[in-house]
């Protein structure tokens, strides 16, 4: 099961989930828990966030469970406090967990654990069972054209939602987030995306990194393009970081990155 590591990756990065792996765990374990205390903290930050920052761009907490190695649902997902359990059923197939926010909330003073015996002898960041906060501002657009001017005020925007989760003493080190992240409902499926250059389509190189298409807002003004265009299937779109500051901050390392 993947669950990022500090909880600032967690919101700076593409996927938003949370993390309770401790830098000495190397294993999933058959029972992984993180703190419940981070949802309630997360959900005020992102209400704060002024309205007008949120017609291109918004965030919709959407917590779930994703399979990305074919396997079997975790066991059981609940609440564990010092007195009780809490079972927090899973929805299938589409992996939602609609009561996780108002069943964490209520007992924040606990932790969130899922038992999943099937990937208990995983290394720690293996993403085959992965769990979701939906963290990242997205674009509402979802149609396959994004003009540049939508793009721009996307990622302007984009930035006020991932400082807002940030702590605030690193605040003023968030790099700008001028790259554009194509995910595809189906990971599975190969990118498809152009712009448009002088009324035609053209090919543009993206970076792959997980299960995310990455590119520039640079290179789309230097090829002086008018519009992203992204085809192959449905996607969500998100402005983010480069690659190069995902990779340096951490997330989404696995075992033979570390070694």
């Amino acid at each position: 099961m993947k669950l990022h590591r500090p909880i600032v990756l967690a919101c700076l990065l593409s996927l938003g989930g949370f993390s309770a792996a401790h830098a000495e765990t190397k294993l999933r374990g058959d029972v992984f828990c993180f703190p419940a205390k981070d949802v309630p903290k997360l959900v005020e930050k992102i209400s704060e966030v002024d309205a007008s920052r949120r017609d291109v761009v918004d965030v919709a907490l959407t917590p779930k469970f994703l399979i990305k190695d074919g396997g079997t649902w975790p066991e059981r997902f609940f609440i564990r406090t010092e007195t009780l359990e809490i079972d927090i059923p899973i929805e299938k197939p589409s992996g939602f967990t609609p009561s996780f926010l108002d069943t964490a909330m209520a007992n924040s003073e606990g932790d969130v654990c899922v038992a999943d015996k099937a990937r208990a002898d995983r290394h720690e960041n293996d993403e085959g069972l992965y769990f979701e906060m939906g963290l990242s501002p997205l674009f509402h657009n979802k149609s396959g054209r994004h003009d540049v001017a939508e793009l721009k005020e996307g990622a302007k925007d984009g930035k006020k939602f991932y400082k807002k989760m940030i702590p605030p003493a690193v605040r003023m080190f968030m790099p700008d987030t001028k790259y554009l992240a194509v995910r595809y409902d189906d990971f599975r499926l190969t990118s498809q995306i152009y712009v448009q250059v002088n009324g035609e389509d053209v090919a543009v190189e993206s970076e792959l990194f997980k299960d995310m298409h990455v590119v520039s807002l640079d290179t789309l003004e230097d090829m002086g393009a008018t519009a992203l265009l992204i085809k192959g299937g449905a996607y969500q779109l998100q402005p983010t970081v480069s690659v190069k500051t995902m990779k340096r901050f951490g997330w989404g390392e696995d075992e033979n990155d570390e070694k």
